[in-house]
C-alpha cells in the first residue's frame, strides 16, 4: 500500500459533522436559490400545462412519460415504430410494477398513470399538447427535422423542449419559427427517478417561456437548474474535463481500478471508468465523434484518440457487452480488471508517444478533481451558470459528486482553497505538458482576490 503523503490525507479527509452539516444547509439552500433564476424577473408567469406530448418512446421518452403521469399530467406519445412503441409499452408496465412492489405507489394509482399515457397514432396528434418534449436519440439533423414538424403542428403557445445532454439548443430552436418558444430540458436518467433538470436557456428563449419549464419542473418534483447554451451546460461539460484527465492518467499508466478507486475513497459511488461503462462506451464515443467533426469544421485539430475510443471500436461497449474497461460475468455487474485494457492503454500510449510511469493516489485526485473544480468556473465566468451553488446542485445530484462535501466549488473555496488548486495545476500543465490543465482566468482571479485578502 502507498504511503500516503500530507497532501493526500487532506484530499481524502472526510467531514466533521460540523461540515456535513454546514454542506448540507448550503445545499439546500443553493437547490432553492437555483430554482428561482436571476435570468427569469420576479413575477414573470408562465403558461399552464394542462397536458404534454412527447417524441420517442425509448428509454428516457418513458422516463419522461412516467414523471407527467406521476403529476397528473395526460401525455400523448408518438413512436413511428410499432415495436419500439410496444417494447416501451412493456418496460413502462414492468417500471410501475416494481415501485408497487416494493410499496412506492398502490397498485391503483399504477393503473392510473399507465392510463395517463397513451400513443399518437399520426404525429399531428401531438398538435394540443401545452408541453412538447423531443427525446429522441442525439443527432443534430434529427431534432432539426422534428422541431421543423413541431413548429407546423403544435399550438402558437406550446413549449417545445429539446431532451438533449449536450446539442446546441440554439440550432434547434433554429429550425423552428418560434425560436422564444424553445428551450432544452436535460433530463437524467432514469428520468422518473433522478430529480435533476438542467433547463437550457436558448439565446431567443422569452422569459415566459423559461419560467412555463421552471414551474412544471417543480411540479414534477424536480430539482430544475437553469443553465445556457454550451456543448454539454453544465454537468456534462465539466464531465468531459473530469474524464480527459481520466484518460490521459490511464495511458501513463494509472489502471483503470486505480483510478476508479482514488475517487470512490474521495467520495464518489462510482469511479469514471466504472461510471462510463454503466453508461456504454458507444455513448461517449459519439459524443467524442460529434466533437471531432464540429473541430474538423471550425479548422481545428482533431482530439487524439482515447483508450475508450479503442475499446469501443472492438466492440466493448461496457456492461451490456460484458467488456468494456472492466470484464463482468453474465448476470452479474460486479467489475473485474481485465489485462486486454491495460494492453490498449500501453498500446495507445506507445501510439501516441506518451511515457508510461508510476501514477499515485494524490496525483489522481489533484488532476481530476481540480479540473472538475477549473471547468466549474469557467462556467460561472462565461454565465453558464449564474451561481456556484447552481454548478454545486449539479454535480451532487446528477453526478454523484459526495455531498457532505458540498458539491465542487464548496469543497474547493472551503476545504482546499483556490490558491492551492490554481498552484497545483499549473505545475501539472508544465510537468506533463497539457494544455487543459492551466488554470482559468477565473481560477486566478479568484486565488489572488484570498491571497490579497490573506495579505492585508
Amino acid at each position: 500500500m502507498d504511503r500516503r503523503s500530507a497532501t493526500t490525507e487532506t484530499l481524502l479527509r472526510q467531514p466533521s459533522p460540523a461540515e456535513r452539516e454546514e454542506a448540507a444547509a448550503y445545499l439546500r439552500q443553493a437547490e432553492r436559490e437555483a430554482a428561482q433564476p436571476g435570468r427569469l424577473p420576479a413575477g414573470t408567469s408562465g403558461r399552464a400545462v394542462e397536458s404534454a406530448g412527447i417524441v420517442g418512446f425509448g428509454t428516457m421518452g418513458r422516463g419522461i412519460a412516467l414523471s407527467f403521469a406521476a403529476a397528473g399530467i395526460p401525455t400523448t406519445v408518438f413512436e413511428e415504430s410499432e415495436g419500439a412503441f410496444r417494447r416501451g409499452e412493456t418496460a413502462l408496465a414492468e417500471s410501475l410494477a416494481r415501485a408497487v412492489a416494493r410499496g412506492r405507489i398502490e397498485a391503483g394509482e399504477a393503473e392510473q398513470r399507465q392510463r395517463r399515457i397513451r400513443r399518437a397514432s399520426r404525429f399531428e396528434e401531438l398538435g394540443e399538447a401545452d408541453f412538447l418534449v423531443e427525446a429522441v436519440f442525439e443527432d443534430l439533423a434529427l431534432k432539426e427535422n422534428i422541431f421543423a414538424r413541431l413548429d407546423r403542428t403544435a399550438k402558437p403557445e406550446t413549449t417545445l423542449a429539446t431532451n438533449t445532454s449536450s446539442l446546441d439548443v440554439n440550432r434547434i430552436a433554429a429550425a423552428t419559427r418560434r425560436p422564444q418558444a424553445v428551450l432544452g430540458t436535460h433530463f437524467f436518467s432514469p428520468a422518473h427517478v433522478m430529480r435533476l433538470l438542467e433547463v437550457v436557456v436558448g439565446e431567443k428563449t422569452s422569459k415566459d417561456t423559461l419560467a412555463t419549464a421552471m414551474a412544471l419542473a417543480r411540479r414534477l418534483g424536480k430539482a430544475p437548474v437553469a443553465v445556457g447554451v454550451s456543448d454539454g451546460f453544465v454537468g456534462n461539460r465539466m464531465l468531459y474535463a473530469y474524464r480527459r484527465q481520466a484518460d490521459r492518467l490511464l495511458l501513463e499508466g494509472a489502471a483503470v481500478e486505480r483510478v476508479d478507486g482514488a475517487l470512490r475513497e474521495f467520495g464518489f459511488r462510482m469511479g469514471p471508468f466504472e461510471t462510463a461503462d454503466l453508461a456504454g462506451l458507444d455513448i461517449g464515443r459519439a459524443v467524442r465523434q460529434r466533437q471531432a467533426r464540429e473541430a474538423a469544421d471550425r479548422g481545428e485539430p482533431a482530439p487524439t484518440p482515447t483508450v475508450a475510443d479503442r475499446l469501443a471500436a472492438r466492440g466493448r461497449l461496457g456492461q451490456k457487452t460484458g467488456r468494456g474497461f472492466y470484464r463482468y460475468e453474465p448476470g452479474d455487474r460486479t467489475a473485474r480488471p481485465d489485462p486486454e485494457t491495460a494492453a490498449a492503454a500501453r498500446r495507445e500510449a506507445a501510439a501516441q508517444g506518451i511515457s508510461r510511469r508510476s501514477v499515485g493516489v494524490e496525483e489522481i485526485l489533484e488532476r481530476c478533481v481540480y479540473a472538475l473544480v477549473d471547468e466549474g468556473l469557467r462556467i460561472l465566468d462565461e454565465g453558464v451558470a449564474e451561481r456556484a451553488g447552481d454548478v454545486d446542485v449539479v454535480w451532487t445530484l446528477g453526478y454523484g459528486f459526495p455531498r457532505e462535501r458540498g458539491g465542487p466549488l464548496h469543497w474547493a473555496e472551503r476545504a482546499v482553497g483556490f490558491p492551492r488548486i490554481a498552484k497545483t495545476l499549473a505545475a501539472h500543465a508544465r510537468r506533463i505538458p497539457d494544455p487543459a490543465l492551466e488554470p482559468s482566468a477565473e481560477l486566478i482571479r479568484r486565488a489572488r482576490a484570498v491571497r490579497f485578502v490573506k495579505g492585508a
